[in-house]
């Protein structure tokens, strides 16, 4: 049990290093609205006013 429970740390400890963990692409700032919040890589428009977002304006 103490096996599995260390193998669970190490697996973790390198998805955290790796970042392999982080679910969203980071956040960004609405052009539209200004109200910065982290969106997933699918996301396209922001959620509070529905304004596009783009790349460039990832902070």
């Amino acid at each position: 049990m103490n096996e599995n429970i260390l193998k669970n740390l190490d697996i973790l400890s390198l998805y955290k290093e790796y970042n392999v963990l982080k679910h969203s692409a980071g956040n960004f700032r609405c052009r539209k609205c200004l109200i910065v919040d982290g969106y997933k890589e699918e996301e396209k428009k922001c959620r509070w006013c529905g304004g596009q977002l783009f790349e460039m304006d990832k902070l």
